[in-house]
């Protein structure tokens, strides 16, 4: 079992600490007990949420020794770690842990010294005073996660879901992932490359029913050819606004999407099947193994047979 430990500090917000504990606990079912997730503090007892409510924590930051993730749902972006709590993730680090900073917990990384020469990323809207601040970082503000080496480093709350369900896909693969997202009710497909910033996030009305049915259908049919102007006549709409209606509300454009999808299912025949790498690519919906293969090393900068050769002992 892989140990998590997620560390805290008087007033963080219960919404950030609740993502990493809600994907790697409450959305696994009891019988598989994926992570052994701890909450630690570097002192014991009370804390006070940024909320009001309190939270009475049992385990100091001595866990962080033998735990296999640590993680920063958080921190306060001026004040910098205990000289003490630095050196036990340097330790960490230097001992190949993995360390994830969430949204404003790439802070704690960047006063440790971690992220120094790397790229690294936060909120969008702290990304002027993290670079201010940290100017040896190279940082990003686009992408909703970056992992350099160990560490990984997210963007905002809804970033840092994703950036968590990558975390069990690295451990477990993508179909454990998947079932994490579906207990979610989150979309498994976004990648770390996609931009963080959405404009107009919320969709309504009947434009959004007619996407989610769309949606749907897709993921039913993923072998299915859609064109645009199917996909546009669908959900009533002119190519053109459906395009544009799309990429505003998901980030990215409906083809790129869709190409996600087919990759994402491909992983997880990849590692649950024994089906040869053209039965992979043609149940994952792509026209020829060539595309496939050209796509998915775009993606995941390696191919079919070397992903599946990760996960070779599930299907043994």
């Amino acid at each position: 079992m892989i140990n998590v430990a997620i560390v805290v500090y008087e007033g963080i917000s219960l919404f950030h600490l609740a993502v990493p504990i809600a994907v790697f606990k409450d959305a696994i079912p009891e019988q598989e007990a994926l992570f052994n997730v701890k909450i630690c503090a570097e002192t014991l007892g009370k804390i006070t949420s940024s909320n009001g409510l309190c939270l009475i924590v049992e385990e100091d930051t001595a866990i962080i020794q033998d735990a296999d993730i640590i993680i920063f749902p958080s921190w306060q972006p001026d004040v910098k770690p205990s000289k003490l709590l630095i050196e036990k993730i340097i330790n960490a680090h230097n001992s190949n842990k993995m360390i994830v900073g969430l949204c404003l917990g790439s802070y704690a990384l960047a006063y440790a010294g971690l992220l120094d020469d790397k790229r690294a990323t936060t909120h969008w809207q702290a990304g002027l005073n993290f670079s201010q601040k940290f100017p040896a970082i190279n940082f990003d503000s686009n992408p909703i996660y970056i992992t350099e080496d160990n560490i990984i480093t997210s963007a905002g709350s809804a970033a840092a879901i994703d950036c968590c369900l990558y975390i069990v896909k690295y451990y477990y693969g993508v179909k454990k992932a998947n079932q994490v997202a579906r207990m979610m009710v989150s979309s498994p497909e976004r990648s770390g490359g996609q931009n963080q910033y959405i404009e107009q996030p919320i969709i309504e009305g009947a434009s959004d029913r007619r996407m989610a049915h769309l949606t749907d259908h897709i993921l039913a049919n993923i072998t299915t050819e859609y064109r645009l102007a199917d996909v546009a006549s669908y959900c009533s709409m002119s190519v053109r606004s459906f395009s544009r209606y799309f990429k505003t509300t998901n980030g990215l454009s409906f083809m790129k999407w869709l190409n996600n999808i087919r990759l994402n299912y491909s992983l997880e025949l990849l590692e649950s099947t024994k089906l040869a790498i053209t039965q992979v690519s043609a149940q994952s919906g792509f026209n020829s193994e060539q595309i496939f293969r050209k796509h998915f090393k775009k993606r995941y900068d390696t191919t079919p047979k070397a992903w599946r050769s990760m996960f070779k002992n599930s299907n043994d």
